[in-house]
């Protein structure tokens, strides 16, 4: 018998932040003004570009995604855990969308496999899976070289089509056989596409507006407000 499978995007769609903003929390507070202050002078011409609409939001979230690397450069195991148990106890759960998470316990309780896709890191995502009883985590592989991390991000980010790819390529290591056609993907950004183009029932979930769009063109399930432009 095929599985069914439940996909979750994390940033928005679970809380209502944004695991980048975790980081540079946990920096602000932990490790130093500067690192932040480098990490946002080194983005901002990429950032004018966007918001300028030279360049989509994909061309500009996946940079700054693997570039958060370079903020735990030179970091071992027990560092980066301290930062990921930051992130999931500290940011993420106060900020827990508990509509969203109860949607999750839900496909949990018909017994459809549960995992989290996301642009950060695998073992920061795993961190917040255990947070809400998410199964399985997929992210992009921070690169490490005898147990220090180099400050890179192993291709290929996760994000837009990969997030899509690595989701499938994930339950496939794992042994499942799915059914896809019968699966969910809830997801509020319109990055997030490739990872509804895997199922047959994709929910958009607090989308922004271009997402909730092509959401109500394709006749999706729209939970939760439409964000606004900014």
């Amino acid at each position: 018998m095929k599985t069914i499978a439940a996909f979750f995007d994390v940033d928005g769609t679970l809380f209502t932040g944004h695991v980048w903003r975790g980081m540079l929390d946990y920096f602000e507070k932990h490790a130093g003004k500067w690192a932040v202050r480098r990490f946002w002078y080194a983005h901002l011409p990429a950032y004018f570009l966007f918001k300028t609409k030279l360049i989509n939001e994909e061309q500009f979230r996946g940079p700054w995604g693997a570039h958060l690397a370079w903020l735990v450069k030179g970091w071992q195991q027990p560092q980066l855990q301290g930062l990921y148990d930051f992130i999931a106890h500290e940011y993420v759960v106060p900020h827990r969308r508990e509509d969203t998470i109860g949607l999750l316990q839900d496909h949990k309780a018909q017994g459809h496999v549960t995992v989290l896709v996301s642009t950060g890191f695998t073992d920061m995502i795993a961190a917040i899976g255990q947070t809400i009883g998410a199964e399985y985590a997929v992210g992009s592989e921070l690169a490490m070289h005898n147990g220090i991390a180099t400050g890179r991000v192993i291709p290929p980010i996760i994000i837009g089509k990969q997030k899509g790819i690595a989701a499938k390529e994930k339950l496939a290591q794992l042994g499942y056989d799915v059914d896809y056609a019968n699966s969910f993907a809830y997801a509020d950004s319109i990055t997030d596409l490739g990872l509804f183009e895997i199922v047959g029932k994709p929910r958009a979930v607090y989308p922004a507006a271009d997402l909730a769009a092509v959401a109500q063109a394709k006749g999706w399930p729209i939970y939760g407000a439409v964000k606004a432009v900014k």
